[in-house]
C-alpha cells in the first residue's frame, strides 16, 4: 500500500523547510505525480507532483516527460527554489498549503 502523502514524502531528501515543501506539494498536486494542468492563462501548462511549469522545460532544465517523474521533478523543484524561494508556487502565494500543515 502507498503512504497516504503519496510521491510528497519525496521532499524529505532536500535542504529546505520540508514541513512547507510537503504542504505546497500536496496543494499543488495532492501527491499525483501524474497531476496535470494544460492551460495557465499565459499557455503555459504545469505537471508532476510540484506542479513544474513548462517554462522549464524550455529553459532545459527539465524535460517534458521527466515532469511526472517524481524524482526528477522533485530534483527539478528544488533548483527552482534554490532560485526563486517558495514564492515560485502558487500554492504558496495563495496559501492553500497551509491546509496541509
Amino acid at each position: 500500500l502507498e503512504a497516504p502523502q503519496g510521491d510528497c514524502g519525496l521532499v524529505n531528501g532536500y535542504n529546505w523547510d520540508t514541513r512547507v515543501m510537503y504542504a505546497i506539494c500536496m496543494a499543488e498536486s495532492g501527491g499525483n505525480p501524474k497531476a496535470f494542468n494544460p492551460s495557465n492563462s499565459n499557455g503555459s501548462n504545469d505537471a508532476g507532483l510540484m506542479q513544474i511549469n513548462s517554462i522549464h522545460v524550455n529553459s532545459g532544465l527539465i524535460g517534458d516527460q521527466e515532469r511526472f517523474d517524481p524524482q526528477k521533478n522533485l530534483d527539478a523543484a528544488y533548483a527552482i527554489y534554490k532560485g526563486s524561494g517558495y514564492k515560485a508556487w502558487s500554492a504558496y502565494n495563495n496559501k492553500a498549503y497551509t491546509k496541509w500543515l
